[in-house]
């Protein structure tokens, strides 16, 4: 097992990319922490590990809180002596289909406080003990949306491309101390937040009209990827764990596209 007997912390671990991350590292032999605003959602893939032989805990936490990160990171390494790995994956969709001209001061507060200010709150409040064990692996969750620059989804695609930038700063600050900090950028999946979407493409797309949403996405599938293929939350999943293995102990400040070819 490429993970055995590690602690990873996953924020946004109760559903979506974020489950699929979960379980992916614990049938890799990782014990879990998941972190999310939805405690029945994290407390259900907290049984889902357990039922995989690894142990679960839940932190309920709001990502946009700095006071409740740096608690969170504090209860993680007083429940488990240490923390190992950090999945920055934790994030919000909001005010799609509309321009930049259309949004607010607002809009754009709240998706950078979600998106890529909980990413920096994480990071700083995990960086001391880190630093301290000369150990341990970061991984930040972006989005295709960042260097496709989506006109859709403005202040999400700006926000994540912050947390690309972001990711090199911090591995080149953590580097001397042992310490590998990436990122993944998924492509099209379908989870809740892919139906959202499809909700918007639906209402402003004229071709797509009368559609159902898994037949939106998979028309998407073949108009954007090359490789005409879907994305999983288990694709994403078994690329971080990759990254946080010690087979890629000489990758650090990288961003991986996990999306059958649609960033090239």
């Amino acid at each position: 097992m490429r993970l055995a007997d590690k602690v990873a912390l996953v924020t946004g671990g109760g559903a979506g990319i974020g489950r699929a991350i979960v379980l992916a590292m614990a049938r890799e032999g990782a014990d879990l922490l998941i972190a999310d605003i939805q405690r029945d959602a994290a407390q259900a893939a907290a049984h889902a590990v357990e039922a995989l032989g690894r142990k679960a805990a839940v932190l309920g936490v709001d990502v946009s809180q700095e006071a409740q990160v740096q608690q969170m990171i504090a209860d993680g390494i007083r429940q488990c002596g240490r923390i190992d790995i950090l999945v920055n994956n934790a994030g919000i969709v909001p005010g799609l289909g509309l321009p930049f001209t259309r949004q607010g001061e607002a809009d754009w507060d709240k998706v950078f406080t979600v998106n890529m200010k909980s990413v920096f709150f994480a990071c700083k409040a995990i960086a001391p003990h880190f630093r301290e064990r000369r150990a341990g692996k970061i991984l930040n969750i972006s989005s295709i949306a960042a260097p496709l620059s989506s006109q859709t989804m403005p202040s999400y695609s700006v926000a994540k491309m912050g947390v690309i930038t972001f990711t090199k700063i911090v591995a080149k600050d953590l580097a001397a101390s042992g310490v590998n900090v990436n990122a993944i950028c998924p492509g099209l999946l379908y989870t809740d937040m892919w139906k959202k979407i499809g909700d918007v493409i639906r209402e402003t797309t004229p071709a797509y009209a009368g559609m159902e949403p898994r037949q939106m996405f998979e028309r998407r599938v073949q108009e954007w990827v090359p490789m005409k293929r879907e994305q999983t939350p288990e694709d994403i999943g078994h690329a971080a764990v990759f990254l946080v293995s010690e087979e890629a102990r000489n990758i650090t400040g990288q961003v991986l596209m996990v999306d059958g070819g649609i960033v090239m």
